[in-house]
């Protein structure tokens, strides 16, 4: 039987210089050889986290699309600057990759999303959109597109998305209003 050299042997100071240690059948090295100090280094957590991200994200378990639509409704009567919203929650235990956001605004009010992921504003949640979509628009947003996002929106169980309606006509409204949000995305189970 071969001698091994044990972690404990060297407790409180580093293993000699290119000493490989024993992985036996069900053990997986993690560190990486330094070659400027000659010893064997732990990976960082952020690596083996970063691993699982990009896991969890090539394992989809169900498609986000218009049957998990989000929408606010404006009731008739509603003066000019009246906001109201609707707040989705993402399941526990899900993660949701968000690829396009679809707006619909009626006649007489704007639309905007809020994601409870991005910094407040004013102990609000920050806007997506820098100024609100005009009154009876449909406009699709693909996240992953420069001047978006650049990637997937990434939302985790307990993430928040409110759909904001805002009467924008100088009489008020004239019948209820709706402000839809179409979101096309990706379900998966959360590793990280």
């Amino acid at each position: 039987m071969k001698n091994k050299i044990v972690p404990q042997q060297y407790a409180g100071q580093r293993p000699p210089k290119g000493w490989v240690p024993p992985l036996g059948q069900n053990l997986t090295l993690l560190g990486v050889y330094d070659n400027d100090s000659g010893y064997w280094v732990g990976l960082p957590l952020q690596v083996l986290r970063e691993a699982l991200l990009a896991a969890e994200s090539l394992h989809t378990e169900d498609r986000i699309d218009e049957r998990d639509k989000i929408e606010v409704t404006v009731p008739d009567a509603s003066a000019q600057d009246v906001a109201k919203t609707t707040e989705f929650e993402i399941p526990a235990g899900e993660v949701w990759f968000i690829n396009r956001f679809n707006l619909v605004t009626e006649a007489e009010v704007s639309g905007n999303i809020r994601v409870s992921k991005f910094p407040k504003v004013s102990d609000a949640d920050k806007k997506y959109l820098g100024t609100d979509q005009a009154a009876g628009a449909t406009t699709s947003y693909d996240l992953a597109s420069a001047g978006q996002l650049g990637t997937d929106l990434r939302l985790i169980g307990g993430d928040k998305l409110t759909v904001v309606g805002t009467v924008t006509a100088v009489g008020g409204t004239t019948a209820d209003r709706k402000v839809t949000l179409n979101i096309y995305g990706r379900k998966a189970r959360r590793l990280v």
